[in-house]
């Protein structure tokens, strides 16, 4: 993309643009011909692996070397573990998956730094550990609404982290972040109303899994990211937990009130990371 624009910033709307498209062509496509959700679960970490392909326009070689090619790898083994859990119908295996992945991806990324830095790989796998639970977590809500809504929470989590890694000095995981976030934006447009749309072991250990990692990246090699800014914007994973009585007091029952009102409070959280971001450094904010 960066060949066609004549700025980084028109490079970044036409990648953005591009994974957005390309998310709603596919999406669209599975939609049309009803495929199940483990096809669907598909969608969020191949838009990943996708997106992480615009942003560093590579595949990274196969030992990787670095903590950035082996997010990349993370996605990938996610994402066969994720499948293979739901074809096996093995829903207790995906979940403990689910748990242990940021446990691992923290030490893996971190594993040039251990013994040294063993407090903060255990800081960046509890949180990784806590973002997963919020995004598996459980609510009452309607099955058919659970995977538009977990997709669009990564979503908005994925934008609301891209000014924090942008502070941290990795432009191209900002980069990353707002190409995800469209494309997820993308998947919940077409699937909204998508009763076989799953957001599944795949999703969460491939594409959750995915950015979890970047974002465990940027925390462990950079050291720059704003950890209150950070703190506040995992707020947005308490979301799951709140929405449904929230919901029931207001008598919230067409599908698209009730998606909106749960993006609306996912998005209280990133506001507030956006204004701490803004406050704490001001005209000093690299754009």
């Amino acid at each position: 993309m960066s060949g066609l624009a004549r700025s980084p910033q028109e490079a970044m709307i036409l990648g953005m643009l591009a994974a957005g498209l390309l998310a709603l062509v596919v999406a669209g496509l599975l939609r049309w011909l009803r495929a199940g959700r483990v096809w669907t679960d598909l969608l969020v970490p191949a838009s990943f692996l996708v997106t992480y392909w615009l942003a560093y326009n590579k595949v990274p070689s196969f030992p990787p070397v670095g903590a950035v090619n082996k997010v990349f790898f993370v996605a990938v083994t996610g994402t066969a573990l994720g499948v293979l859990a739901e074809v096996a119908g093995r829903g207790r295996l995906g979940r403990a998956l689910v748990l242990a992945q940021p446990i691992a991806s923290a030490a893996y990324i971190g594993a040039a730094r251990l013994p040294d830095a063993l407090p903060e790989v255990a800081v960046a796998a509890l949180w990784g550990l806590l973002v997963m639970h919020g995004l598996s977590g459980g609510t009452d809500r309607a099955e058919d609404e659970s995977g538009a809504r977990q997709a669009a929470l990564l979503g908005i989590a994925c934008a609301g982290f891209a000014p924090i890694a942008l502070l941290g000095a990795s432009s191209s995981s900002l980069q990353l972040s707002l190409l995800f976030a469209a494309a997820l934006a993308a998947i919940v447009a077409t699937n909204i109303s998508n009763p076989d749309f799953g957001f599944r072991s795949a999703s969460l250990l491939g594409g959750a899994g995915g950015m979890i990692a970047v974002a465990q990246t940027v925390t462990l090699i950079t050291r720059k990211t704003d950890m209150l800014a950070l703190a506040v914007l995992s707020l947005a994973f308490v979301a799951p937990f709140v929405v449904d009585p929230v919901l029931r007091r207001i008598r919230a029952t067409n599908k698209a009130t009730r998606l909106a009102a749960f993006v609306g409070m996912c998005l209280l959280p990133v506001g507030a990371s956006l204004a701490i971001v803004i406050a704490r450094y001001g005209s000093s904010f690299p754009v």
